[in-house]
């Protein structure tokens, strides 16, 4: 029988991502077909008011080159975040390439077909909006449009490279644990840098953030503000997407030859890296263990402490953490300033309760060793209430400390700081309460992925809560008559989760 080679490796790699994108389900495709037609038909009205004085036969205007190569520059950004966690998920977290390395299948081949296959995860991640794009570029009669989609082949190969790259380097220099959580919190980083550019006027605080926007955006440009000419290599993706053929040649070529370079170069990381996931950094344990004598703690000291420590080491968790602080650090320079009244209120108890609830699915849900918890000298109710004192305090202690800070701006009254203290302990406590009632056990491995069984209800249900206390929170800010309203949703919420919460929660 021949080993298997890079087309068989490919095939299943292939497979493997399209399932892990879609769940393995149709309703994946399904949403993914109802996005694509919406962005569509969206895009659709937009180019046609955008084409309506571009002579489609023609290179693109300059004006046009820095407003497309900008939104460019925000699709590779994402694309790279995605190739970096489909770097860490195909390197360090499925399990199975030490088998693959001690088959007859050269390590060359392996790397290869796990490359190709981050790329074709990055490329397929942001397919639902340059497909639809392309099609209807198409269709309006730009024709030259459809360089986007070598743009889109190039980019994948290169956002893959740049990922593999980022992703071995670092376990070559932080070992694979820490690598994983640092890879993760880049590759979040990364996926809002654009973002957090065009909101730090905001964050700083400068004045005429609008006009200080508008006025970068019209100095982005060939021969503007310093900016090189139209030929230089700055511009070719835009013009690549235009079917220039030599931008386009280039960047294909650039693209492909960088790639098949880096998969050799990067052949002896992949193998030691792979080696040290196997041995699990046994040495180092040992020799902790060998510092100094056992200890022993309470039982929920025990709990608390092992809890987490695992949350630390999930690099999954700790990229939304910080993709949710990032989105709202906008929004929370504002109140800061005083200039958005009742931000900071909804902002600090949807941040504890969403966080909170993140927590609970890993400390509940996600527990990879239930048999050894059940021969625990504890009961398994006993422990259950662990697991939530550890999803539940760290957002807590997170939400004290903001509403401390604004009230010792005085951005918040007494009574006001008071009040905001209730509703972030509600929400912290009833978003991990959600998980404890209705539990869905899944491997740890799988805690982030899209889950399997009827979670319709539970999903409602948390958002319902969180968004009625986020609301009330707001309205109580504003000092509205009616914030009560959303807060008795909110209870109404937690009142049915309590009520068909699971057996082995009662």
């Amino acid at each position: 029988m021949r080993p298997g080679s890079l087309p068989w490796l490919l095939r299943w790699q292939t497979r493997w991502a399209w399932q892990n994108l879609s769940g393995g389900a149709r309703r994946g495709l399904i949403v993914g077909v109802v996005f694509a037609v919406g962005v569509g038909a969206a895009l659709f009205f937009l180019l046609r008011s955008l084409l309506a004085g571009v002579p489609l036969d023609r290179p693109l205007p300059d004006a046009a080159l820095g407003p497309l190569t900008l939104g460019l520059v925000f699709v590779f950004t994402l694309m790279i975040s995605a190739c970096v966690t489909a770097a860490l998920e195909a390197l360090y977290t499925r399990g199975d390439l030490d088998l693959l390395l001690h088959s007859p299948v050269s390590p060359r081949t392996v790397l290869a077909a796990r490359a190709l296959g981050v790329a074709f995860t990055g490329a397929l991640g942001s397919a639902l909006l340059i497909v639809p794009l392309t099609f209807l570029l198409a269709v309006l009669g730009a024709w030259r449009g459809l360089g986007l989609l070598g743009w889109w082949l190039g980019a994948a190969l290169l956002a893959a490279t740049l990922g593999l790259w980022l992703t071995l380097g670092l376990v070559r220099v932080l070992g694979v644990r820490r690598a994983r959580v640092t890879a993760s919190v880049v590759g979040a980083l990364l996926g809002a840098s654009l973002f957090l550019a065009f909101q730090l006027p905001n964050i700083l605080g400068l004045s005429g953030r609008g006009d200080l926007v508008v006025r970068l955006l019209e100095g982005f440009g060939p021969g503007r503000g310093g900016w090189p000419e139209r030929e230089s290599a700055v511009w070719w993706p835009a013009r690549a997407v235009w079917s220039e053929p030599g931008p386009l040649l280039a960047l294909g070529l650039g693209s492909a030859l960088a790639f098949a370079l880096s998969v050799p170069l990067l052949t002896r990381l992949f193998v030691s890296g792979v080696a040290a996931t196997a041995e699990g950094g046994g040495g180092r344990r040992a020799g902790r263990e060998r510092a100094g004598p056992l200890r022993f703690r309470p039982a929920r000291q025990a709990t608390l402490l092992k809890e987490w420590r695992m949350v630390g080491r999930d690099p999954e968790l700790l990229s939304r953490t910080l993709l949710q602080l990032v989105y709202l650090l906008p929004l929370m320079a504002s109140a800061w300033r005083g200039s958005v009244e009742g931000a900071a209120s909804a902002g600090i108890v949807l941040l504890g309760a969403s966080l909170a609830s993140a927590l609970a699915h890993l400390t509940l849900n996600a527990e990879d060793a239930p048999d050894l918890l059940v021969t625990a000298p504890r009961s398994p109710a006993a422990l259950r209430r662990d697991k939530w004192l550890a999803a539940a305090l760290p957002p807590l202690a997170l939400g004290v400390l903001g509403v401390g800070l604004f009230a010792a701006r005085d951005l918040l009254p007494p009574g006001l700081a008071l009040a905001l203290l209730g509703l972030v302990a509600l929400g912290v406590a009833g978003s991990a309460l959600l998980v404890l009632w209705r539990p869905l056990p899944v491997r740890r491995a799988d805690a982030f992925k899209t889950r399997q069984g009827n979670t319709l209800g539970q999903t409602l249900l948390t958002l319902l809560f969180q968004g009625g206390l986020s609301v009330g929170a707001y309205a109580l800010a504003r000092g509205q008559a009616w914030s009560l309203a959303p807060l008795l949703v909110a209870g109404v919420a937690l009142a049915v989760a309590y009520g068909g919460r699971g057996s082995d929660a009662r």
